[in-house]
């Protein structure tokens, strides 16, 4: 058998699945050699030298050389240019930030909750008062709840996609609103909805209009299930992370890095909990805190830009 070379363009393979601006981490790779390539199949299957059936060797050669042209989205590099570094989570409160530079902070602000329960979609929008000064990038923050009591779960079908993507939507009406981020603690029976929802959301948005979403901490590590989301980003809560936070703050302590490439743009921090040792410098930030923020906040820690 004669060696030869193949060239595979990730480029090409399920470019559609790529968000607005982001960049695939593969480039096209070339394997030359047919005596690499069947060493290279018994190493990825498991096979013994000479067990491999010679009809089936063509197939699984295409097999191996796609798995690894799979494209991974990663952060939208265009967020650097229009966010910044430091976001503020005003959540259901009183919240007066106008002793923010809109040049330094920007805020994502709860702007309504939907509870999704059997056929029934409730938006609950804000009711609390919300203060910033001219000129604060926006990003309005849409919370998902649902019922998880057997009987009264969500039917996630088409007509319940299509009213929270309408409600979600229609809060770029608010005033100064530049993005949107979805906050959904998706189990894995309700994933299939999310990844529905998200699709349609980004077709019905505007051009130009960032979309984000929320992800635990456990979802950016072992648990990466959102890469083919079409967001901009997905902001790890690096807080309150319950049963895992040893582990989790041991691997980033280590050296080691998000999994999920969408989740390498930032980190949600909180005020009373702070960084921790392997956060990677010059990420975007976002703040959380359990009150109402106020201008002594700036002089904690957190506040600073490491």
């Amino acid at each position: 058998m004669n060696d030869y070379s193949v060239t595979i363009d990730c480029s090409k393979i399920k470019a559609e699945t790529r968000p607005v601006g982001s960049v695939p981490l593969r480039q096209p790779v070339r394997i030359t050699g047919s005596t690499m390539l069947i060493r290279l199949f018994h190493r990825k299957f498991g096979f013994a030298a000479g067990t491999l059936p010679t009809g089936r060797v063509s197939a699984l050669v295409l097999m191996l050389i796609f798995s690894g042209c799979v494209s991974k989205n990663q952060v939208n590099p265009r967020l650097a240019a229009v966010m910044p570094q430091k976001i503020l989570w005003a959540w259901e409160r009183p919240e007066d930030l106008r002793f923010l530079d809109p040049k330094e902070f920007g805020v994502a602000f709860l702007a309504q909750t939907i509870f999704l329960e059997k056929q029934n979609v409730s938006p609950k929008p804000r009711r609390q008062p919300l203060e910033v000064a001219r000129g604060t990038y926006m990003i309005a923050v849409t919370r998902i709840e649902t019922n998880k009591e057997g009987t009264k779960k969500p039917a996630f079908d088409d007509e319940m996609t299509g009213k929270v993507v309408t409600l979600v939507k229609n809060t770029l009406d608010l005033p100064d609103v530049k993005a949107i981020q979805i906050d959904f603690d998706a189990v894995v029976s309700e994933r299939a909805f999310y990844r529905s929802m998200m699709n349609e959301l980004r077709k019905q948005l505007p051009q130009g209009v960032n979309l984000t979403m929320t992800s635990l901490a456990s979802w950016c590590t072992g648990d990466a299930w959102f890469n083919d989301f079409p967001v901009d980003e997905a902001v790890p809560m690096a807080f309150q992370m319950g049963a895992d936070a040893d582990k989790i703050k041991t691997y980033l302590r280590n050296g080691n890095d998000w999994m999920e490439p969408l989740c390498r743009g930032s980190y949600g921090i909180s005020l009373e909990e702070g960084r921790f040792e392997g956060m990677k410098p010059g990420r975007r930030e976002y703040l959380f805190k359990n009150t109402a923020w106020t201008a002594a906040d700036r002089e904690v820690t957190t506040f600073s830009v490491p």
